[in-house]
């Protein structure tokens, strides 16, 4: 896993998320920690994998769209793949796929919520770091 943010309300989109904050928003009033500013420490050049939720930033996102050949379109859903095994890891702590219902008023319950995912990702990387990694995927369509 290389980030983790939130909790956000359901109704805030992806894009949103991941620039860290809403296009009205002046880029240097957005969240600094979102994944739109930290690119560089994944290493120069590289992008990130995604549906077409983020197919608003194709200088820092990759998605599967008609102008990819069949090969790298096949590689990006082994990508998305096996993001989606790191999802259902977290949901099977039932911390992500029920409703939380711990804590008194909404801020209280989203910093248990948020305090609970973390306490998750890190008992899921711990995992991966010792024997049980996500499956890999084959990079050789990028060479």
């Amino acid at each position: 896993m290389v980030w983790l943010s939130g909790p956000y309300y359901p109704s805030t989109h992806d894009i949103t998320i991941f620039r860290g904050g809403a296009p009205d928003v002046k880029l240097e009033d957005r969240d600094q920690s979102a994944l739109y500013f930290r690119m560089e420490e994944l290493g120069r050049g590289k992008k990130c994998v995604s549906d077409s939720a983020l197919a608003g930033e194709p200088e820092k996102v990759i998605s599967n769209t008609s102008d990819h050949d069949q090969d790298f379109r096949d590689w990006i859903n082994r990508v998305k793949d096996r993001e989606e095994t790191i999802h259902a890891r977290l949901k099977s702590f039932n911390v992500l796929a029920h409703t939380f219902r711990h804590g008194m008023g909404t801020k209280d319950k989203m910093d248990k919520h948020k305090a609970c995912t973390e306490a998750v990702a890190i008992i899921v990387q711990y995992d991966f770091d010792n024997g049980h990694p996500p499956f890999e995927v084959d990079g050789t369509i990028l060479s």
